[in-house]
């Protein structure tokens, strides 16, 4: 059967309370034949999350509402080893509460870190888009330093982007300053004559099933990536909460290399990308119809995303879809002039200029294998 996480919003619930809500489930869970597995109580925030097998998600609704009289604030589909790189492996109490190696209770809350980084090539000839990658050190060395702080890898989503996931807030930032001061300090080592790449960094905190996911922490992967997108070549983004929640991690914080996101700028964040990836297509979508649709006049769109960024919304919206057409050539089912009109380049010569400017060769020069 298909395994399913699901989230519970329950203010100030304790954790012998959930104890009990589990075992009336398991008391009941034949009946709609769904096996429950693990679950896990966020004191401070006030969640809980089940994982278990079920036929559907509707066998799971019926089961908690049928025992324990409550609603399920989202289920999703979970894939075992998807699962297994975010959660790690569950250590379970006698009642299936999911515990640490210390036997304190797992709030199921993990902390994400996405590396993105790009080479830029000086190769004026024809060049296999498997060549457009960057050398091996920089990312041996970031997987050296996330396994160096228990870390784990969750997907090398493309050639250029690293996700990995920490079980506390300190080994994530610690492993964001460690791979940061590697590639500055050696960078030259990592570059040849042909060669050069920047990097950024972003870390969010994630709960394993928002309300608004059709994956596990898809909310946080997604945060995780802007916030790479926002950042400064070299720069670490985090989110205030780190400072929040760990003395540590605000020491950590307060230093040049890191940006700290506040609570009202994250939220320009998120209509910042749900704006642009909406009109990534839109060849008439212009800053002043993003400034109107973020309800902020063109000049203090302007200073709110240079303060961030440093900037212009022009270069910020073009870059996001530069990178979209790297992804596209390699998939080879566009021409370069399709990839340049599905992302809202009304000229093409114009956009190869700008995939050169940002990529050091012209995108009709990428070959790419068959």
């Amino acid at each position: 059967m298909p395994l399913y996480m699901d989230c519970h919003d329950t203010p100030g619930i304790k954790i012998h309370e959930a104890e009990k809500a589990h075992l009336k489930d398991l008391a009941v869970q034949e009946k709609y034949d769904v096996k429950y597995i693990s679950y896990w109580v966020n004191e401070e925030s006030g969640k809980v999350f089940c994982l278990m097998k079920a036929p559907n998600k509707e066998a799971i609704r019926k089961t908690h509402l049928l025992a324990n009289g409550i609603e399920t604030c989202n289920i999703v589909e979970v894939e075992g080893g998807l699962y297994s790189a975010f959660m790690g492996k569950d250590l379970r109490d006698r009642d299936d509460l999911v515990v640490d190696k210390n036997g304190n209770p797992d709030g199921g809350f993990r902390f994400i870190l996405t590396l993105d980084i790009y080479a830029v090539t000086r190769l004026t000839d024809f060049i296999d888009f498997d060549e457009l990658k960057l050398p091996q050190q920089p990312l041996e060395a970031a997987e050296r330093f996330i396994l160096k702080n228990n870390g784990n890898i969750v997907n090398q989503l493309s050639y250029d982007r690293v996700i990995a996931v920490f079980k506390t807030p300190e080994s994530c930032i610690l492993c964001a300053k460690e791979i940061q001061k590697e590639f500055q300090s050696h960078q030259v080592q990592y570059t040849s004559n042909e060669w050069n790449f920047k990097f950024t960094m972003g870390l969010c905190i994630g709960e394993p099933v928002a309300t608004t996911d059709d994956q596990i922490f898809q909310k946080a992967l997604n945060e995780s990536m802007w916030y790479c997108k926002i950042a400064e070549n070299g720069k670490i983004v985090i989110p205030i909460e780190f400072e929040e929640i760990s003395i540590l991690c605000k020491t950590e914080m307060d230093e040049p290399g890191i940006s700290i996101i506040d609570k009202s700028d994250q939220g320009f964040i998120h209509r910042l990308f749900d704006h642009i990836n909406m009109n990534i297509s839109n060849v008439d979508f212009t800053i002043d119809k993003l400034s109107k649709e973020m309800r902020l006049s063109r000049a203090q769109l302007y200073r709110k995303l240079n303060s961030m960024s440093n900037t212009s919304p022009v270069q910020f919206v073009r870059d996001i879809r530069l990178r979209y057409a790297l992804n596209l050539i390699k998939e080879r089912e566009l021409s370069i002039s399709e990839i340049a009109y599905e992302l809202g380049f009304s000229n093409p010569s114009y956009f190869a200029k700008c995939f050169k400017n940002k990529y050091g060769i012209s995108p009709s020069k990428i070959k790419v294998k068959v």
